[in-house]
């Protein structure tokens, strides 16, 4: 899967690129900047971004 896929099947493809400026991509809100994702499909459902940020936390704790 290349590191710029969009969102596929409800889902938000997260990356670990770093640095500013790669074109569309964005911080991962609640990942201290160490995760980059693309702004697109972020903002296309951001709502199965936080629900899958929300479901990893819980299945840490």
């Amino acid at each position: 899967m290349d590191k710029n896929d969009g969102a596929k099947s409800g889902n938000v493809a997260q990356t670990g690129a770093t640095g500013s400026g790669s074109g569309n991509n964005m911080v991962a809100p609640g990942t201290a900047g160490a995760i980059q994702i693309p702004r697109d499909a972020f903002e296309a459902n951001t709502k199965a971004y936080f629900d899958n940020l929300h479901a990893k936390d819980k299945a840490t704790k």
